[in-house]
C-alpha cells in the first residue's frame, strides 16, 4: 500500500494498525483517490478478517451517506451492508440489511460535502473496482452482486 498507507495508518506496538486520529477526524477536501483506496483497502481487509459473510447473502451494498457533525459541518462517509435477495430491477434491495458486519461503516473515509457527490460517486465506483481485481480473493468479492450508492439515489455495478 505504499507510503500513502504509512501516512494515514499509524502502527501501535503489537503492529496492529490504526488510523491516524488527525487524518480521520479531519475530511478529505478534494477525491484523493490514492488516499481514498487506501483507507477502503484496509477497512475491507479488516472485515474480511474478522467477519464471516452468511452463505444466503448474495449482494452487497456500498451505501454512501452524509454525517452531519454537532457543529453543523457535514461529510460523505461509506458503509457496508449485505442482502439475502437482489433485484437488478428495484434498488429497494438494499434496504434490507441481512449482513451487517461489526465494521459496517469505513470511519477513517470522511469526504467534505463541498465535493460535488457525482465526483464522490465515480470516485468510489472506480476504487471499488480496482479493490475488486486486486482483492479478488477475499470472501467479500465472492459475492454474486456488489453495488454502491447514495442512500436515495440509483446503485451502481461493481460486480
Amino acid at each position: 500500500m505504499g507510503n500513502i498507507f504509512k501516512k494515514i495508518f499509524s502502527l501501535t506496538r503489537d503492529n496492529e494498525s490504526k488510523p491516524d486520529f488527525q487524518t480521520c477526524c479531519t475530511p478529505m477536501e478534494i477525491f484523493d483517490e490514492q488516499k481514498v483506496k487506501a483507507i477502503v483497502k484496509h477497512w475491507l481487509l479488516s472485515i474480511d478478517e474478522y467477519e464471516t459473510i452468511p452463505d444466503d447473502i448474495v449482494a452487497l451494498n456500498f451505501n454512501l451517506w452524509e454525517a452531519v457533525e454537532e457543529d453543523g459541518g457535514s461529510c460523505y462517509t461509506l458503509e457496508l451492508t449485505g442482502a439475502k435477495q437482489y433485484d437488478a430491477e428495484d434498488d429497494d434491495w438494499a434496504c434490507e440489511e441481512d449482513f451487517d458486519p461489526r465494521l459496517r461503516n469505513c470511519d477513517a473515509l470522511q469526504l467534505s460535502s463541498a465535493i460535488p457527490w457525482e465526483n464522490i460517486l465515480k470516485g468510489l465506483v472506480k476504487v471499488l473496482k480496482e479493490l475488486k481485481v486486486e482483492l479478488g480473493e477475499i470472501n467479500l468479492f465472492q459475492v454474486e452482486h456488489i453495488t454502491v450508492g447514495f442512500t436515495e439515489g440509483d446503485l451502481e455495478v461493481i460486480k
